[in-house]
């Protein structure tokens, strides 16, 4: 076979092999991204129907210092993203908390089924609330993960005399994760809820993990003056899990949610 003729014909065979594969990588990354990483958002009829199957009737125990029970609509921006395969999900611009209580009322955010963001908080002697845990739920990347931080009573949410620049600590924990817990008193604000400008405190909660998972997960919350209702929150999420031969894997997440009305759907 003449020089010319032999190159050719291989040049011709490695820029079909290149097509090939980079079609392959197109596919591989479409099935990553997409199959891999589905979302499914809930919508208001499905968060009500979350709400009426956890609210039973008679298990209500109202304190004045817990969000009523209902299911609140949230302007909403943000999205996480994951340092494999450069999956990025954006939050859609308007998500659902539900707020089911019996002693405790629990909060659940949930922008996707495969996203889940809890937290239960607990009224406590001096007119306190505290976080009793913070439950969360992840699917990313066809691999599923499920934490709940245990806290103890002194891990305030509001402590029983809230002042402008108070601090406390405590320390939770997670299976495998030791968990820094630090609280402050940011000062006092007003959220325009609708048409109203609804007064607020303003607490920051911030976590700090170590162990199987680390990282940080600041938090601020404006809340109602009157009725312990999230009107906004800001958080952030920069975590690290070592994952086989892959190495630490990174997760980051930033999101904030403004309250669109104070009366909750049921």
């Amino acid at each position: 076979m003449p020089v010319l003729t032999w190159a050719t014909h291989h040049r011709l065979l490695a820029l079909g092999l290149g097509i090939t594969v980079v079609v392959a990588m197109l596919a591989l990354g479409i099935w990553f991204l997409v199959f891999r990483s589905p979302v499914t958002q809930v919508d208001l009829s499905q968060a009500l129907r979350l709400y009426r199957q956890n609210q039973r009737p008679g298990t209500s125990a109202r304190d004045a210092r817990l969000p009523p029970p209902g299911v609140y609509r949230y302007r909403t921006s943000g999205s996480e993203q994951l340092s494999v395969g450069g999956i990025t999900r954006t939050f859609p611009s308007e998500t659902e908390l539900v707020v089911t209580d019996a002693r405790c009322a629990t909060m659940e955010w949930e922008p996707f089924e495969q996203h889940i963001e809890g937290l239960v908080e607990c009224p406590v002697a001096g007119g306190a609330l505290s976080i009793e845990s913070a439950p969360t739920y992840e699917e990313i990347a066809g691999t599923q993960s499920t934490t709940d931080i245990r806290c103890p009573s002194d891990a305030y949410l509001v402590p029983p005399v809230p002042t402008i620049g108070e601090r406390w600590k405590a320390t939770c924990t997670s299976t495998g994760t030791s968990v820094s817990f630090a609280g402050q008193i940011i000062g006092t604000s007003t959220v325009t809820v609708g048409d109203q400008r609804v007064p607020a405190l303003h607490v920051r909660v911030s976590l700090v993990l170590s162990g199987a998972e680390s990282g940080s997960n600041p938090s601020d919350y404006w809340l109602s003056a009157q009725s312990g209702v999230v009107l906004r929150q800001r958080e952030t999420v920069d975590l690290r899990q070592q994952s086989g031969p892959l190495g630490a894997v990174r997760y980051s997440e930033a999101m904030t949610i403004t309250l669109d009305s104070l009366t909750p759907a049921h």
